[in-house]
């Protein structure tokens, strides 16, 4: 039994890997054609861009590729007539279908990493290489770093003379939640403090803050005075568009902190759609690739040389790959703008898959 599946596991690799390459490639090339179109864009910057932009292309890519290695290897089997020989040696469907969910499962186990932890990685190195104007580029740093520290619950970020920190920003209401300014002197001593409950954004670089605390004279020795305010206008540096830059750099977070910032958000009342549809999808990922490599499985039951038609398979892969790249951008951007449950948009097409599996294998049950 052994030699079987190793038989039946060396099949599924090489589909698998071939698959991965080739589909790597049409994605590689549309990013490099892409690039290419941008005059301000070198090639030294579009493939360090491409570099970064794999564990992307990966997310898309494995579980179409689990689907690829399947239907191919079984086909192949087929073809030689080795899959019939399988089954009248005594291996049965079900050790079949264990094997190649088995390697699904440990694919989909690497996707959950890479999707997890490294591409958050490569997109903080994106978001640094991105900023062509220093001021920008540092902000970005900055602000990425500070995130990383969400154990407090807090974002900092260092501004010209102070440094500033809150617990979120609602991008669709303009608002700043628990926000504090901690000003410096010209010789870097901590001298005034400005915190408030709320800031909404009025117009040019003016907010409106709410329940504010004003302390003033901490650089010297005596008692510092402290004001209290209902609402008070006040002016910063930082623009809309700085805040919702520093909320694209939540995608720098990997997935616990991400977990984390959420909390944070729901803590404040804020819709979190965006962040938790993302946080679902790193584990929905994996899971796809475990339900496709399983899916074509079904041809298991049907192991008749002439339904085995290799340009059927091509059409079909070509026809699903697209489909599902589709419906998978789809149903994420519904998810993301709260059109519907995070749930649905992120497990809702493989749930359909472990549907349609069950009651296949339902029907089935008999053939072993």
């Amino acid at each position: 039994m052994s030699q079987i599946r190793k038989l039946i596991l060396k099949e599924w690799l090489i589909f698998f890997i071939g698959s991965v390459f080739i589909l790597l490639m049409v994605l590689s090339l549309g990013h490099i054609l892409t690039g290419l179109m941008k005059a301000s864009n070198d090639l030294k910057t579009i493939f360090v861009d491409l570099l970064l932009e794999i564990p992307n292309f990966l997310i898309k890519i494995f579980p179409v590729a689990c689907l690829i290695a399947s239907l191919f290897s079984i086909n192949k089997l087929k073809n030689r007539n080795e899959l019939t020989a399988i089954f009248a040696s005594g291996f049965s469907r079900r050790q079949f279908v264990l094997t190649i969910g088995t390697t699904g499962a440990v694919v989909g186990i690497i996707l959950f990493f890479i999707n997890g932890y490294l591409v958050p990685f490569t997109k903080n190195q994106q978001s640094m290489l991105s900023d062509t104007h220093p001021s920008i580029a540092n902000k970005a740093k900055t602000s990425t770093v500070s995130i990383n520290a969400l154990k407090s619950g807090r974002i900092w970020f260092k501004g010209q003379d102070y440094f500033f920190s809150y617990s979120s920003f609602d991008a669709s209401l303009n608002i700043i939640h628990n926000l504090t300014l901690y000003y410096y002197d010209e010789n870097f001593r901590f001298s005034e403090e400005t915190s408030a409950a709320s800031a909404k954004f009025l117009a040019n670089n003016t907010w409106l803050l709410n329940k504010v605390t004003h302390v003033t004279n901490l650089e010297n020795t005596t008692f510092p005075a402290t004001q209290f305010f209902n609402e008070k206008q006040y002016e910063l540096k930082e623009t809309i568009s700085d805040f919702k830059k520093i909320n694209a750099d939540i995608s720098t977070l990997n997935i616990w902190k991400l977990y984390d910032y959420i909390a944070v958000l729901r803590n404040n009342g804020i819709n979190d759609s965006e962040y938790f549809v993302t946080f679902l999808d790193k584990f929905s990922s994996g899971f796809t690739c475990l339900v496709l490599a399983i899916l074509a499985a079904v041809a298991l039951f049907d192991p008749n040389r002439r339904n085995s038609s290799f340009g059927k398979n091509i059409a079909f892969v070509l026809s699903f790959t697209f489909l599902y790249w589709f419906i998978y951008s789809y149903f994420m951007t519904l998810g993301q703008t709260s059109k519907i449950p995070a749930i649905a948009a992120t497990f809702g097409v493989p749930s359909v898959f472990v549907i349609y599996l069950a009651g296949y294998f339902i029907y089935h049950r008999k053939l072993r």
